[in-house]
């Protein structure tokens, strides 16, 4: 082979093992979010990807890890600080990039920007299976879709919430949810048009563990279910957040009692009307774990 064929296969090597990496980006901390920010609706968290550029709004460092891993929240085993400080993210796409290059050219920005260090291995975790109940599911299929249409693919990198009173989220090719507050810290969720990937995914922020799909269910359905204030205080508790209970509890009462609701709202409640349950079980699991991160960006 000629010393000129060796020399354009070396260089040919080198660009093939460089990582993917965004043309240029631009890493800010959050601007703090404030009740009268979400009151009047100027909150935009979430990413959203065009044909030359991505941009991320008001995401955690651990949200990153797990866009860029494409895990879910369970998956993720970092300090608590990674859950609290947000960020902004802008990044140019270079030419020709495709979709599904993204969360790798935002894991080579993390270890660039961040100089995030990871580790992966297996957990055997308590998790919930959401199963159909012995008499059959009752979802109600959505209006504008097929219930026998595939599943999409899971692991879109979209999403994001805006909220003004209540918050709708879009996650993207699974279908949309709407949060609406309730009393006593309880919520109320109703999805559109949303599959049951993308559903067990949402019962993740709720159920205090896990939830892995096993419904086998295809198609999208509009379905709604309500969380208790104490249950919401028991999730966030979990991922080590503590939400304090309401300001009208009464004066000496416990976290729980402030969260009693005479209504009997429940999120299992809630998923045995729908035809479904969540069942306790095991499961192993492989878990990103964080080794090193820092809270301040390298400049831009």
């Amino acid at each position: 082979m000629s010393a000129h064929l060796l020399s354009a296969f070396a260089l040919a090597c080198a660009a093939f093992a460089q990582p993917p990496a965004f043309e240029v980006a631009s890493v800010k901390p959050s601007e703090p979010i404030t009740p009268a920010m979400v009151q009047s609706g100027r909150l935009n968290i979430g990413v959203a990807i065009d044909a030359t550029h991505v941009r991320i709004s008001k995401l955690s460092l651990s949200d990153l890890v797990r866009l860029a891993y494409q895990i879910k929240f369970y998956q993720y085993s970092g300090p608590a600080w990674m859950n609290q400080e947000r960020y902004d993210i802008q990044a140019a796409l270079p030419a020709g990039a495709k979709r599904g290059q993204v969360p790798a050219m935002l894991q080579t920005l993390l270890a660039e920007r961040f100089h995030l260090a990871i580790h992966r291995e297996t957990r055997e975790l308590s998790v919930y299976a959401l199963v159909v109940a012995r008499d059959g599911h009752r979802l109600k299929p959505a209006a504008d879709q097929d219930p026998a249409a595939p599943t999409p693919p899971a692991g879109q990198l979209r999403g994001g919430a805006t909220v003004s009173g209540g918050a709708t989220i879009s996650t993207g090719p699974g279908g949309n949810s709407r949060v609406i507050p309730g009393p006593g810290g309880n919520q109320h969720v109703e999805t559109v048009g949303m599959t049951l990937p993308a559903f067990t995914d949402l019962l993740n922020r709720y159920a205090g563990r896990p939830v892995i799909d096993q419904t086998g269910i295809q198609g999208r359905y509009d379905m709604e279910f309500d969380v208790s204030g104490e249950e919401l205080r028991n999730a966030a508790r979990g991922a080590g957040v503590v939400i304090p209970p309401p300001a009208s509890a009464a004066p000496g009462a416990s976290p729980a009692e402030a969260a009693t609701d005479p209504a009997g709202v429940s999120l299992f409640t809630s998923i045995q009307r729908l035809g479904l349950k969540l069942e306790p079980r095991k499961a192993p699991v492989e878990v990103i774990v964080i080794d090193h991160a820092e809270k301040m960006p390298t400049e831009n």
